[in-house]
């Protein structure tokens, strides 16, 4: 039995990424769960485990997929040491925060939890305001000294009303260049990007990253 588990322990990197994917891939998030913290206790970064293994099982797996994980990796499963988080944002010179909420009337939290945890294993500094989020209280965010980025997300294309109105509210008087503003979910696209004058739109989790990335570095 101590063979079985010290064998266990010492497990290399490819084999949990493995063991990740395949456990997205089936749908089996229990077993995903588990698999990932035994892999951070192994000392395998946050970074790794999902762009190298619950991004790429979600490929496989799709929307249902993607709306499960949401469900399972919390902040508790994907923690980082804040310590490390600010270690790794001096080593990027990053400055200000970055404020991630899903527009009101979208109740969806589909990649949000992924991406916040992924975004704080660069080093960013993330408000989480939730989902259901107002026009205002995106407004009353960027209003603080300290934050840099806005991230609106939405996968319902019903709340494009909302998102203009916060875009114009966020865009105009005081706030206008303030913050940068990124646009992600299901529904946002290009053509809302344009039309709303929004600095960014993201396709993806890592595209989005990118340009944050970018922009914290400014």
């Amino acid at each position: 039995m101590e063979n079985v588990i010290a064998k266990s322990e010492i497990e290399n990197k490819e084999s949990y990424i493995d063991k990740i994917i395949q456990a997205v891939t089936s749908l089996d998030f229990y077993s995903m769960k588990i698999t990932i913290k035994k892999a951070i206790e192994a000392g395998i970064s946050t970074i790794d485990i999902i762009t190298e293994g619950v991004l790429i099982g979600l490929e496989e797996s799709g929307e249902m997929g993607l709306i499960l994980a949401a469900d399972v990796l919390d902040e508790e499963t994907l923690a980082i040491d804040e310590e490390e988080r600010i270690k790794l944002a001096k080593s990027r010179n990053y400055s200000g925060k970055v404020v991630i909420g899903t527009m009101q009337g979208d109740i969806h939290d589909l990649g949000k939890s992924i991406i916040i945890a992924l975004m704080r294993s660069y080093g960013m500094d993330i408000i989480d305001l939730g989902v259901d989020v107002k026009p205002e209280i995106f407004v009353g965010a960027a209003k603080r000294d300290d934050v840099k980025v806005i991230g609106i997300s939405y996968l319902l294309s019903s709340v494009e009303p909302s998102v203009k109105k916060t875009m114009t509210l966020l865009k105009n008087g005081d706030l206008e260049n303030k913050v940068k503003v990124i646009l992600g979910g299901a529904a946002a696209s290009a053509e809302m990007m344009m039309e709303t004058k929004a600095d960014g739109y993201a396709e993806d989790a890592i595209q989005g990253i990118s340009i944050i990335d970018k922009w914290l570095r400014s």
